[in-house]
């Protein structure tokens, strides 16, 4: 089996598929060579004695949609003969397990059982075929990566099942194949409508022939691309997609990517495109899921859970900036898009390609272990996108350098106000999101949850902006003062001063406490974002203005720089080229290593840089975690049971809730690489066991979360 290199010569343990283990009452391990009785032994389930049973393969192997980690494995079910002909491998059922009908999934059909005791029959087949050999097989080595159920993957890979759709989608393809011509041969073949690639800016990108090449000839690769400011992604990946000679599968973060990319490739494949998000109807999502499990949709665009689509034989797998946390599984048991996307790389013959204006540092680490080659714009390609300026720039001096906006980004502002729109970008919504006490500066906080407390907006009152508290007498704890100070200003109060400073301009807020906007016209106006929320302009912004960078450089979180600097190349990559006038003005530390990979316009070789430190310190990506929260006598379980070799790092346990002794602790421990597939089968024995030996105390885990000390 190829594996991903993450050590030097050392394959990667943690892609390695590893069987699914139960646990018996006493926490030992035990392998599930016998599907235990899947009902309730004080109830159980007869079936008739004269039930007729399929002729052929009367067995079916079912994976039920129990999320227990002492489950995670198939159960045996009688195959009725009335059902023997829907019952395939990959059909949704309903089965009766422990006295209740549940969903669940047909794996395999088997001659024989193992299990020595009384079966129960299926209940139920709901629809034909959606869940592919290859989609199972992923499910279950993501499961063991992370440390979870394969019915916990499945639910995020397959969408909920929505009946009147699969019935429409079923008498669609009887009609198709009533009215189809028997003869092969058409008579009148049309003309293939699909739009022929143009490659335009690849020969400005090193190692692009080879990698062209390799997709039209079917040949793996695996690449991490990342895209000049100057160059539209959209059409890139669509360059490529139409290179590939098979099924091609694009997994961007968020719905604002998906509106970027959709009219590309619509235009591209406008027959062949199929629309996976979650942001969809239901009906509309599961529709454009069948067509892709059909074969009728080969090209598929979508949110996270699309790098999951069951395209037969996918060619080319293709994920947009990969560093974004939007890509991260919010459920147990937590999967990462780009470590799914490695996965079925490997386990197939599919291309890799991991995009985006900036390089993440796991991409970086794959690069220098030599498993994805680097592809990038020459020097000058890159430095020819927005002109980056920041104090350094300012002539003489500045003496408002220690303002939130100096004077040279009022400059900046000012000129690209006189051609067309302008972005400002800030780092919290709202209005003041963080106040502080007036005499000693002590930033105030909730008594109930120890939040910021701030105003939402103007004359609101003052709440707490984790749990909504609202505080009506304020006093400070330190010294007992009642009048308040600003210390973070939000993107409301941010528009409210651009407003006055220039009173005819149309002042616009885009956030998620007003709305995300999606575009706006090439029109000379300001637009003020949270980050992440920048819409996108027609025909580029003519200036941006990245606010609050020395605030995110400084949160207290492993990957706060990383998420900063890469927010800035994404700002960067809306303003016009240098030579159509762009300009960005930065007011974050000149000096700072972000601002100058952002000036020097190299993503790359801070990605380098800070890959040097995390090796330096042993902390992902270098090495694999598990981060667990819980009462301290379930984390001191845990760490009993999981047994950390004396090459593994344990950090803490820590308060959650610094203060609260009787409140939740967590525990980081840091594994090496070649260590993984056994960290995460002890994280998983630990999840079963644990509850059985603390009376019921229960763990909450992530293994290797994007952020370990945040």
């Amino acid at each position: 089996m190829d594996q991903l290199p993450l050590d030097d010569g050392t394959p990667d343990p943690g892609f390695d598929p590893a069987p699914a283990v139960g646990t018996s009452k006493r926490g030992r391990a035990k392998r599930p060579t016998k599907s235990p009785r899947p009902t309730n032994p004080r109830r159980p389930t007869k079936a008739k004695k004269d039930a007729v049973l399929a002729d052929v393969d009367p067995i079916a192997a079912v994976i039920v949609d129990v999320n227990v980690a002492s489950l995670d494995h198939t159960f045996d079910y009688l195959v009725p003969e009335k059902l023997a002909d829907a019952a395939v491998p990959g059909a949704r059922v309903r089965v009766r397990f422990a006295g209740r009908l549940v969903d669940g999934y047909i794996l395999a059909r088997r001659a024989e059982s193992e299990h020595e005791g009384r079966l129960a029959a299926l209940n139920r087949v709901l629809g034909g075929q959606v869940l592919t050999d290859e989609v199972a097989s992923l499910a279950r080595l993501v499961a063991d990566r992370y440390a979870g159920t394969m019915s916990e993957v499945l639910r995020d890979a397959i969408p909920p099942r929505h009946a009147a759709t699969e019935k429409a989608n079923v008498q669609a393809a009887s009609a198709d194949a009533v009215n189809r011509d028997p003869d092969p041969q058409d008579p009148n073949p049309q003309e293939n409508p699909v739009a022929e690639p143009t490659f335009a800016a690849w020969p400005d990108y090193s190692g692009s022939d080879a990698l062209l090449r390799r997709l039209r000839a079917g040949d793996q690769a695996r690449v991490s691309l990342t895209v000049a400011a100057v160059d539209d992604p959209a059409v890139m990946l669509a360059d490529l997609a139409a290179a590939a000679s098979g099924p091609v599968v694009v997994v961007v973060p968020n719905v604002g990517d998906l509106a970027r990319f959709e009219p590309v490739l619509r235009e591209r494949f406008p027959d062949d495109l199929a629309v996976l998000s979650a942001a969809d109807t239901p009906a509309t999502r599961y529709r454009q899921f069948l067509a892709v499990c059909g074969g009728q949709r080969t090209v598929v665009l979508g949110t996270r859970s699309v790098v999951f689509a069951p395209v037969a034989d996918p060619a080319l797998i293709v994920v947009w900036d990969d560093s974004d946390d939007s890509l991260v599984e919010p459920r147990a048991p937590g999967w990462h898009a780009r470590e799914v996307a490695a996965l079925r790389s490997m386990e197939t013959s599919a291309s890799l390609v991991i995009a985006g204006h900036f390089q993440s540092v796991e991409a970086a680490r794959m690069v220098s272990r030599d498993w994805l080659q680097p592809i990038h714009a020459d020097r000058a390609r890159r430095q020819s996108g927005a002109r980056v300026s920041t104090l350094a720039n300012a002539r003489g001096g500045d003496p408002t350098a220690n303002t939130r906006i100096p004077q040279f980004a009022w400059q900046v502002l000012r000129n690209g106000l006189r051609h067309g729109p302008v972005l400002v970008q800030v780092g919290r919504g709202g209005y003041l999101p963080t106040v502080a006490c007036q005499e000693c500066r002590t930033v105030a906080k909730c008594e109930a949850c120890t939040g910021p407390l701030g105003l939402a907006a103007v004359g609101s009152q003052l709440a707490c902006q984790w749990c909504g508290n609202a505080v009506a007498d304020f006093h400070c704890a330190e010294c007992g003062a009642r009048e308040l100070r600003a210390v973070r200003l939000g993107s409301h109060r941010t528009a409210e001063e651009l407003q006055a400073a220039f009173p005819d301009v149309t002042v616009r807020v885009s956030g998620s406490d007003t709305g995300v906007i999606r575009s706006v016209p090439s029109e000379s106006h300001i637009v003020v974002a949270t980050v992440g929320a920048e819409p996108v302009a027609d025909g580029g912004y003519d200036a941006a203005l990245l606010l609050d960078g020395n605030a995110m450089l400084a949160r207290a979180d492993l990957r706060s720089e990383e998420q900063a600097v890469r927010r800035w190349f994404n700002t960067v990559a809306l303003v016009k080229s240098a030579d159509d006038g762009g300009a960005v003005a930065v007011t974050a530390d000149p000096t700072h290593r972000g601002v100058q990979a952002l000036v020097r316009a190299d993503p790359t070789g801070w990605a380098l840089r800070e890959l040097a430190d995390r090796e330096a310190t042993g902390l992902p990506p270098v090495s694999r975690a598990v981060v667990v929260f819980g009462a301290p006598g379930a984390v001191g379980a845990f760490l009993r049971i999981c047994k950390p070799k004396p090459t593994w790092r344990v950090l803490g346990p820590t308060l959650v809730e610094p203060g609260d002794e009787d409140g939740e602790v967590r525990v980081v421990v840091l594994a090496p690489i070649q260590d993984g597939a056994l960290l995460a089968s002890q994280a998983k024995l630990a999840l079963t066991t644990v509850p059985a030996v603390t009376d019921g105390l229960r763990l909450r885990l992530r293994i290797d979360p994007t952020s370990i000390l945040g």
